[in-house]
């Protein structure tokens, strides 16, 4: 049996730029398998406004979610969709709200699907009516209640939704998500 080295050296490597393109500007409404609908504006490359239309915070709106977006791949040749043979890249979008929820988004525009993990911090699955409103208006009360918790135990929630609206809208738009 062999022991590990008490170093490991590991390479740097340089990330390879991301094109998000494909994705600026597209305004989209999916639903999950479990009924919950969402509609999410990729405003630029670091914002999001988004609209949760059903599920356990529906009615919730918020506009300047900063986020992260990365390009994770372009489908090789023989991924096409039948018929298609242009290249479609996914993309991996993530955010931690100012209520303590953590989102993380992986969107494939070609096949219409997204799939998404949230981590809801407790106090938000006790009380999630707190969250349903036009958060821009409420981000100390937000953070309060974050701050007060419980955060803990945290409650993931992995799921899988289909796309059945995508828009191509101007970057920067601020009428595609309205918050009343």
């Amino acid at each position: 049996m062999s022991s590990l080295p008490a170093t490991v050296v590991y390479q740097q490597f340089e990330e390879p730029v991301s094109d998000l393109s494909g994705l600026l500007g597209k305004h989209i409404i999916y639903t999950y398998s479990n009924g919950w609908e969402y509609e999410i504006y990729y405003k630029n490359s670091d914002t999001v406004d988004y609209r949760v239309r059903s599920g356990l915070v529906g009615g919730r709106v918020v506009k300047g979610q900063k986020v992260s977006i990365k390009q994770l791949q372009t489908t090789l040749p023989s991924e096409t969709i039948e018929g298609s043979d242009r290249e479609t890249s996914m993309y991996m979008i993530s955010w931690v709200e100012p209520t303590g929820t953590s989102v993380v988004q992986v969107l494939n525009l070609n096949r219409r699907e997204v799939r998404t993990v949230i981590l809801f911090p407790d106090w938000v699955m006790k009380e999630p009516l707190k969250t349903v409103c036009f958060q821009n208006e409420h981000l100390d009360l937000m953070r309060k209640y974050r701050d007060q918790g419980p955060t803990y135990p945290i409650h993931p929630k992995i799921l899988l939704g289909r796309i059945h609206f995508v828009e191509q809208c101007m970057v920067e738009n601020d009428n595609i998500i309205n918050p009343h």
